[in-house]
């Protein structure tokens, strides 16, 4: 062997190391970018979907489309027969549309907006006097035992095809049997 052209291993240590130190700290910052984009809403809602998001992350779903789901309820509200629209409420079963409408909606042109979800279901008023239910996410099946007639009469839609809890939900009328306080407790939802 010639002298000088062997090299301990010791001599490649500083290069490994630096080499090591880069790919764990490109590895770092690739997981970074990738648990950002699952946790903050720093993608644009018409991406969402495409990126399949919608399916990883429930609340990437449910924060989209809000303005929209808000001004669908209003305009089904504003679609039924003025006599029927004066002794109606509005329950739907997650307390997402309560907010979208409170946020986004007409509060001068909207009844009472209730859900019987989670700590919600606290919050009915007690002076409510209804003869009828805008039931949203109930298909009239769930709410027959309660509705003397209970009708399908829309579907949310939700934009860029999200797959959100309003996607596609049933909106149904529901002409009440009795008062709503009186069937509250059977509507109650705490998941």
């Amino acid at each position: 062997m010639l002298k000088g052209s062997w090299r301990s291993p010791a001599s490649s240590g500083p290069r490994l190391r630096t080499g090591f130190q880069i790919a764990v700290a490109v590895a770092c910052a690739l997981q970074l970018l990738t648990f950002a984009q699952l946790t903050l809403p720093i993608t644009p809602p018409d991406r969402i979907h495409s990126l399949g998001l919608d399916v990883k992350n429930e609340l990437f779903a449910d924060s989209v489309g809000w303005e929209d789901v808000a001004h669908e309820v209003e305009s089904i509200y504003g679609h039924l027969p003025a006599s029927e629209r004066n002794r109606t409420i509005i329950i739907s079963a997650y307390y997402g549309v309560p907010g979208a409408l409170q946020i986004y909606g007409d509060r001068r042109s909207l009844p009472a907006v209730v859900s019987p979800q989670l700590s919600d279901w606290y919050w009915l008023p007690n002076d409510l006097v209804a003869t009828n239910a805008l039931m949203i996410d109930y298909q009239p099946s769930d709410v027959a035992w309660m509705c003397s007639s209970a009708t399908l009469v829309g579907h949310l839609t939700v934009p860029y095809g999200v797959r959100g809890l309003e996607q596609g939900a049933p909106v149904t009328f529901c002409m009440l049997k009795a008062p709503i306080q009186q069937d509250w407790r059977r509507l109650r939802n705490f998941s």
